[in-house]
């Protein structure tokens, strides 16, 4: 590693100690706005009389973007984001990791069972709740809520490879 790599380096460990935490939030803001803007593009924004589909979703970037701004220009006074302990990394990571392959699963195994699965891990393993409560709540939670969504309100949602 040459001296300008390894200086530069370090000039961004040294920002990114002084970097607070409302501000590193900012920072997360707009680069979602950024995003949503960039994805933006496929679809046509029109006029202010005759707006197309990605007029909203252009406001919504922008407003995004700004309040994003505001937050790293106004949160200098919080935490300094080194000074933040994570003691719940681990179990953030495991949901996270969770939340993932239960959107990999939606459409394999349909949502009542991935919502049942989903919930036995969280409840279950997660949580480490009673067995019996977590069973009645996976199961009544899984069904109720495909019935009220996808019956009553009649939102397609996927069903299970044996077809309930």
């Amino acid at each position: 590693m040459s001296a300008t790599e390894s200086g530069r380096d370090n000039a961004v460990n040294r920002s990114l100690r002084q970097l607070h935490s409302d501000q590193f939030s900012g920072v997360m803001l707009i680069l979602l706005a950024l995003y949503v803007g960039w994805e933006n593009r496929a679809y046509p924004v029109g006029t202010l009389q005759e707006p197309g589909p990605g007029y909203v979703p252009l406001l919504l970037a922008i407003f995004l973007g700004v309040m994003g701004l505001l937050v790293v220009v106004l949160g200098g006074r919080s935490q300094p984001l080194a000074a933040i302990k994570w003691p719940e990394a681990t179990r953030a990571i495991v949901i996270l990791v969770a939340c993932g392959v239960g959107a990999f699963a939606l459409e394999r195994i349909g949502y009542r069972l991935t919502v049942i699965a989903l919930l036995i891990f969280f409840l279950g393993v997660v949580e480490r709740r009673r067995p019996l409560t977590v069973a009645l709540v996976s199961i009544g939670f899984g069904f109720v809520s495909y019935y009220v969504v996808g019956d009553l309100l009649h939102v397609p949602l996927p069903r299970s490879p044996w077809g309930w």
